[in-house]
């Protein structure tokens, strides 16, 4: 969305102040552009950034790179397009409007743990990110509107003219955290990795002199990246705290219903209840929730080697790919062999469509969306089509989604300093060398640089870490909760309860299954609380 989501418009562009659910603290100003039908037919109305009209026709654009989102509402006499979903549900609510899920959403949250953009859990009303562009129209049964997505990162797009710079890149990060700081109070938090995103934003943090509290979560004993973050920190000067799912599951089952009731959407992220407990047990209550997200797109995706014997060792053709996955458990590594190449690098062993449709009556196949997604893309060669397929959908459908409900809900403002214009711009132009190393499959080579060069950061000992989370031991524990937000949820049918009991009972033996249920329980809880779910 170019230009700023706070730039204030014209009274038809209405710029309002909402508060956070359980805070007395204003958010930033959120953008608003409300148009009629006739207001569209004669291509007069509001203002909004990325915007423009023309006599029959509103055209929106996705900011390019993902700092601001832009919401699409059609209601019967209108289009409402907005920097956050509340005031697209407040003119619905106005309108006498109950908003209603989209069954074709419930079912992709379920087999794939996201619904693709530019889609959301509700009919419409729809999320434009990286590259997307809609078109609205007016129409004999109300707006009308047409998706595009233009996606900028595909390498063949990279101009490769820019110069190699690690403190190009460096002043890059700094303005751009400083920036993004700046009109906030208190310095608040980072979710710190021990990974090269959030420790190449610790080090900008250090070097402005802000003192936010940098926060890692600990999944299991074996899990050692708090380690290697504290002593980050500690060279750094900055406090660290390592955080672990409480041993009373009370105490995070009341977290999980604070981020349930205050959050619009619905999110399967893995890193979600981790992220949450982390930020409900931090303590901190103002300033920003630092994320290091946002770079993989223009800093160039790289195929994985178990990604890649995923893609070498998949079975072809989707009706061949339906028999097997009636044949095989959901926990087994063939739900992945028996997918389409763009669904095969989603995350997670999640259900399929028979199985599905036994709880939730609206199911729809969605096998068929990937198979197109591939396609679309193939031209593109195998990696740069799984970017857009992966990272367009995975990034800010999935991951930047769980960032903003979970520091909203919490009082917080999300703040991802890579999504930021002039770095994406600056390192997508490099050459492919200084962004990524084919031969070795390894990412990020001159943000890698950087890191060694400021701190001698050395990713072979710290191991690339990531945000993790034991799913399969958090159902464990918290079984009761997990099965009454289940069997309470009005989505489902009866049998819904029998496969819950039968798969907790067994998660022991087969942890993996809490792949296939958690989808299910986050569906589950955002449904039966959320302030923002259809009565």
């Amino acid at each position: 969305m170019p230009g700023s989501a706070h730039s204030r418009c014209d009274r038809r562009g209405i710029i309002s102040a909402l508060t956070h659910p359980g805070t007395d603290r204003e958010v930033a100003d959120i953008a608003i552009a409300e148009f009629s039908l006739e207001q569209i037919k004669t291509g007069s109305g509001a203002s909004f950034p990325g915007l423009e009209q023309r006599p029959g026709k509103v055209t929106v654009s996705g900011d390019r790179s993902g700092q601001h989102e832009v919401y699409v509402g059609l209601l019967p006499d209108r289009v409402v397009i907005a920097s956050r979903l509340e005031p697209i549900s407040q003119a619905a609510a106005a309108a006498g409007i109950q908003p209603r899920i989209a069954p074709q959403a419930v079912s992709h949250i379920l087999h794939d743990g996201l619904v693709p953009l530019p889609g959301t859990v509700f009919r419409s009303i729809y999320r434009l990110s990286v590259g997307d562009t809609a078109e609205v129209s007016p129409g004999v049964a109300g707006p009308q509107i047409r998706f595009t997505c233009d996606y900028p990162w595909l390498p063949r797009k990279s101009r490769e003219d820019q110069e190699p710079d690690v403190d190009r890149l460096h002043e890059l990060i700094l303005a751009s955290v400083e920036q993004r700081l700046a009109r906030l109070s208190g310095d608040g938090l980072l979710m710190m990795s021990s990974g090269k995103d959030s420790v190449a934003i610790a080090v900008a943090l250090a070097e402005l002199g802000r003192s936010p509290r940098c926060l890692t979560f600990k999944s299991g004993a074996d899990d050692r990246e708090h380690v290697f973050a504290a002593e980050l920190c500690k060279r750094l000067g900055l406090e660290h705290q390592t955080v672990e799912m409480p041993m009373d599951p009370t105490s995070s089952a009341a977290s999980l219903i604070r981020f349930f009731e205050a959050s619009p959407f619905p999110t399967a992220d893995h890193a979600a209840i981790a992220y949450v407990q982390t930020l409900a047990t931090s303590g901190v209550t103002e300033g920003a929730c630092i994320d290091g997200g946002g770079n993989d797109p223009y800093m160039g995706y790289v195929i994985e080697g178990d990604s890649r014997t995923k893609l070498r060792y998949r079975i072809r053709g989707p009706r061949v790919a339906t028999a097997v996955k009636r044949l095989v458990p959901v926990d087994s590594p063939l739900n992945y062999l028996a997918r389409s190449a763009a669904a095969a690098l989603l995350p997670g062993r999640n259900l399929r469509h028979w199985e599905t449709a036994r709880f939730y009556a609206d199911a729809v196949e969605t096998d068929g969306f990937w198979y197109r997604e591939s396609r679309e893309f193939q031209g593109e060669g195998l990696a740069a089509g799984l970017t857009v397929s992966r990272l367009r959908h995975t990034e800010a459908g999935r991951s930047h989604l769980k960032t903003r409900l979970a520091a909203l809900a919490f009082g917080l403002e999300p703040v991802l300093p890579f999504c930021d214009a002039e770095i994406a711009d600056y390192y997508f132009h490099l050459p492919e060398a200084s962004r990524y190393d084919r031969a070795a499959g390894t990412n990020k080579v001159l943000l890698r640089e950087l890191l060694t060069d400021q701190i001698d950061y050395d990713p072979a000992r710290v191991g690339d870490g990531y945000f993790r989370f034991d799913g399969a031991h958090f159902m464990e524990t918290h079984s009761e909760f997990v099965r009454n937000e289940i069997r309470s949820c009005e989505l489902w049918g009866p049998s819904v309860g029998e496969m819950t009991d039968r798969w907790l009972d067994t998660m022991s033996q087969r942890p993996l299954l809490w792949h296939a249920l958690y989808p299910v329980f986050m569906l589950s809880g955002w449904h039966n609380h959320s302030r923002f779910a259809p009565a």
